[in-house]
């Protein structure tokens, strides 16, 4: 059956849940438990946790996000052809119960208590597939030719991206074949073949002539017309082999006849010469030297538990790689490792001490409201206690045995395994309020001390008991009402008789029926109402018989009268006379005819008997107790050994605690203390036991947490280093208290300054362009001029300027500047031009732009041409780095497209004619740029940062 109501007395896990168990024949019918196999019984109880209000506060529903929305499915419905509003669907999302202080799971059923479970799924709306959109093409460009076959194309952009599982973009580009009429020109009987490009190296007439003596006449020219320009890299790197070496790359061209003879190049047209030589950077690759020696182990201790320590060895460059796409290797391996052998000691082991549970408290789990509340009344229930975890080093038995201090805490990460609890729940007990029964009625009227009878005054008496066990107070009765009250009496009497029982009614004169006497069956009683020796009684006045009516065998038949009740006489009423009740009713009507008889039986009326009453003229008087004051030392009993008292504490003296009594008359206040019984005055002086003192213990001070040994950079606080320790014993019984700080901070020493490193690039050299010598016949070409390439130094430095390694500015320095890069030697006719300025700065902001510019120079500034902006700008401007924007790739990639103005014929091409494009091209895909929002924006913002 399904599990019952968490039942128990405390909150929390310590509950208990039952169910009915039986056994069933699989039709269904409940049949004997022993046609069932009993080790397969389920439990009928288990454990489980008991909900209380408090633990609203502890546990709460935790929402998790929303899930992609999903699709109904729907097999009765068709999907409609065209979406319009867009396809309804589900979404879930997880929810689950956790303690809010640990955060972690816990039943479903604890937070249902308080709040129902939130919704697991919701309704969604799944909008509509959005396919790209993409613009117009726009016009076809020129002809790549003035004349036979060219290529040109057109190109469109995206509109809006797809979205929502759209279909994609179409291709962004296209290209068709064009002519704008054909060549005049004839049909050249030869035709100019270009070899590859030959590999970097420095210019040598023997060595070229050896490549291809096909060529009739190949200029030379001497290695010192191309000066050597070299780089060195830091300090140290001070030989020949981190040079950067200027060299030639060159194409060895001839000319073939349509007979397939090779013939002087002067046959094949010099204006459609390629260019076949060029400068280039001589490559050299990456070297290294041999790897060091490892270093120590960085664990000095020898354990298999603990994580493994590491050790390093390093390696530097001696080749820096120049014109090569290979990297240099690592420069730093690392391995783990453990340290061995005879002279490495065993680490250290360590674990999680705790210290005492803090007392129970109740107000940590009320609300504001409650906590109000909680300071007028004193708290009960379920509470919480709490302790600190620290983590100490392990010491053997036999050596901490000796120290007379507890362990300093360290650091918890040294400490592994599970971590102890710092909070457990706890209940307070709730205080019973004293609950006292009835009056008992006044006794006789006795003397004060029945062994030393004086005068003739005495006291009656009249108690009351304690009827449950209260708590609270001293004793457990501090908190109750007095037990006993006096009021003064004449004629005392230590002893007196009491009637237990009354005898049969004997009917006067030998009757069977009618009026006669009951005899009492009496015991002697002394003033406290015990039973004592008849003998005591001689002086008292013995019990008269009661008079009684014996029934007729036709009279009606009445029951006993019972006692008087207590007199209805109260000391603040007005009046002085009470009264009291006493009543009888119908058993039975006599004879055989006894419901004929009826009317021999007494009316209602006469079933009850009142009486006036004043027991007492209002005086009375009791003894009324102050709390027990605190427990002092008490100099005249000597100190003793430890012992345990009745709270289970361990207790080292004895001590003394008073009280203050006094006599009251009821509905007056205090009187003197003649007019209460002094034999039953309560004590005002009574020994107690001294709780021992507990002096507040703390663990040594942890050792001071260690400067940062590495700098941050951009870091300007004041680093301090800290130190702490652990309270282990509260002060308590009046112990000495906790005077000395917990924790403490210093500033540490001045950190060194961070060091960082930085590329220090220097001038760039001459520009380098091939020798005139191998330059002289090419078409077009002027002496002194053209493009050529440049190379400069780099080294590393320090922030503060100081030289540095190159492995420095490698690790922490970024990409290695260009080392050289194209450059042109201006002509005459060409445009002259200042180099480009630095880009301005940036303000931060992604929508800011930088430029940079440069100026016209020399005879330059008289040309029309050179004064085009358009062919010839001198401003820059380009969008400011900003990681918002995002460039993503749209569409297919394009046909492949030949560099604009670098067509090369390559071999089995003819010069004239119809010449086809072919050779070393490119193919182009679009890219669109995104803001943070996804929103289309200029391409150039993207193209700002790569």
């Amino acid at each position: 059956g399904p599990w019952g109501r968490c039942m128990g007395d405390e909150c929390g896990p310590g509950g208990i849940q039952t169910r009915a168990v039986w056994c069933a024949h699989v039709e269904g019918w409940t049949t004997l438990h022993t046609n069932c196999k009993q080790p397969e019984r389920p439990n009928n109880q288990q454990n489980c946790f008991r909900i209380c209000d408090w633990h609203k506060e502890l546990y709460d529903w935790r929402l998790g996000p929303w899930n992609q929305c999903q699709p109904v499915i729907s097999k009765t419905l068709e999907k409609p052809l065209e979406c319009v509003k867009g396809e309804e669907g589900v979404q879930v999302r997880e929810i689950t119960c956790i303690q809010k202080g640990k955060n972690i799971p816990a039943e479903d059923i604890i937070c249902e208590y308080f709040e129902p479970k939130p919704l697991l799924e919701q309704a969604c709306l799944i909008p509509c597939q959005q396919d790209c959109i993409v613009s117009e093409f726009s016009a076809w460009s020129e002809c790549s030719k003035t004349c036979g076959n060219g290529l040109q194309h057109r190109a469109r952009h995206v509109v809006a991206p797809p979205q929502f599982g759209g279909s994609g973009c179409p291709n962004l580009t296209e290209f068709q074949l064009c002519q704008s009429g054909p060549c005049e020109a004839e049909e050249s009987m030869y035709s100019l073949h270009v070899g590859p490009w030959s590999t970097c190296s420095m210019p040598h007439s023997r060595q070229a002539r050896r490549e291809n003596e096909r060529i009739e006449d190949f200029p030379e020219f001497k290695e010192e017309s191309l000066k050597l320009v070299h780089t060195k890299f830091g300090e140290h790197h001070t030989s020949k082999q981190h040079r950067i070496v200027i060299g030639l790359n060159i194409k060895l061209p001839w000319c073939e006849g349509n007979d397939g003879k090779n013939y002087l190049i002067t046959f094949c047209q010099q204006e459609k010469l390629p260019l076949t030589f060029q400068s280039c950077v001589i490559t050299k690759e990456c070297q290294v030297s041999e790897w060091s020696e490892w270093s120590p182990c960085s664990k000095t201790c020898y354990d298999t538990v603990s994580p493994k320590g590491a050790r390093v060895r390093t390696r530097t460059i001696r080749q820096f790689p120049l014109g090569s796409e290979k990297e240099c290797p690592e420069l730093e391996e690392t391995e783990a490792c453990v340290s061995q052998g005879d002279g490495i000691a065993p680490c250290a082991t360590y674990g999680w001490r705790t210290t005492e549970w803090t007392e129970c408290r109740v107000d940590p789990l009320l609300s504001q409201q409650d906590k109000r509340r909680g300071n007028q009344t004193a708290l009960c229930g379920g509470g919480v206690q709490t302790r600190e975890v620290y983590c100490v080093q392990e010491i053997p038995e036999c050596i901490r045995s000796s120290l007379k201090t507890a362990s300093k805490p360290v650091d918890l990460k040294l400490c592994s395994g599970p971590i102890p609890n710092t909070t457990q729940l706890c209940h307070i007990p709730c205080p019973i309020e004293c609950e006292v029964s009835a009056w008992s009625a006044w006794g006789p009227c006795t003397y004060e001390n029945c062994n030393d009878q004086q005068g003739k005054k005495g006291f009656k008496l009249r108690k009351r008991r304690i009827a449950n066990e209260p708590t609270g107070g001293s004793g457990g009765t501090g908190n109750c009402p007095h037990l006993l009250e006096a009021i003064p009496c004449e004629e005392p009497s230590c002893y007196e008789w009491k009637a237990v029982r009354l005898g049969d009614c004997e009917p006067d004169n030998g009757k069977e029926c009618g009026p006669g006497t009951q005899v009492q069956e009496v015991v002697c009683i002394n003033s406290d109402g015990e039973g004592v020796d008849r003998q005591l009684c001689r002086d008292a006045i013995f019990p008269i018989p009661v008079a009684c009516d014996a029934p007729c065998p036709k009279d009606c038949v009445l029951s006993m009268w019972s006692s008087w009740s207590s007199c209805s006489h109260t000391c603040s009423g007005k009046t002085t006379e009470g009264k009291q009740i006493r009543a009888r009713s119908i058993l039975a009507y006599a004879g055989e005819e006894g419901k004929k008889c009826r009317a021999r039986c007494p009316n209602s009326s006469a079933l009850q008997e009142m009486r006036s009453c004043n027991e007492h003229p209002c005086t009375v008087y009791h003894w009324q107790t102050g709390p027990w004051g605190q427990c002092v030392e008490d100099t005249s009993v000597s100190s003793f050994n430890t012992t345990t008292a009745w709270n289970g504490e361990a207790s080292c003296s004895v001590g003394m605690q008073t009280r203050k009594v006094i006599c009251v008359r009821v509905n007056v206040g205090q009187v003197g203390p003649k007019k209460c019984p002094e034999s039953l005055r309560p004590e005002t002086v009574r020994p107690c036991l001294l709780p021992c003192r507990k002096d507040c213990i703390v663990t040594p001070y942890s050792d001071w947490t260690t400067c940062p040994s590495s700098c941050k950079e951009g870091d300007s606080g004041v680093r301090k280093q800290s130190r702490h320790r652990v309270i282990i014993q509260l002060p308590a019984n009046g112990g000495r208290d906790c005077m000395d700080p917990l924790y403490e901070e210093k500033a540490c020493e001045a950190p060194q300054l961070c060091q960082s490193y930085r590329w220090k690039t220097h001038k760039w050299r001459r520009c380098q362009i091939v020798p005139w010598s191998v330059q002289q016949g090419s078409p077009g070409v002027q002496e002194g001029c053209g493009p050529g390439r440049q190379a400069r130094a780099i080294t590393c430095r320090k922030q503060d300027g100081g030289q540095a390694g190159i492995h420095e500015c490698l690790r922490y320095a970024g990409p290695v500047p260009a080392l050289t890069q194209v450059c042109q030697i201006p002509c005459q006719d060409d445009c002259q031009f200042t180099s480009w300025s630095k880009f301005s700065s940036c303000n931060g902001d992604c929508g800011a732009v930088r430029t940079r510019k440069r100026t016209i120079v020399g005879k330059s500034k008289k040309k029309e041409k050179c004064k085009n902006s358009h062919l010839y700008p001198l401003i820059e401007t380009q969008y400011c780095p900003c990681d918002k924007y995002n460039a993503q790739p749209v569409g297919n990639w394009s046909d492949c497209i030949l560099p604009e103005g670098k067509v090369e014929v390559l071999l089995g091409m003819k010069v004239q004619g119809d010449i086809k494009e072919c050779g070393q091209g490119y193919r182009y895909q679009a890219m669109a740029c995104y803001d943070q929002n996804g929103r289309l924006v200029e391409t150039s913002r993207c193209n700002s940062h790569g």
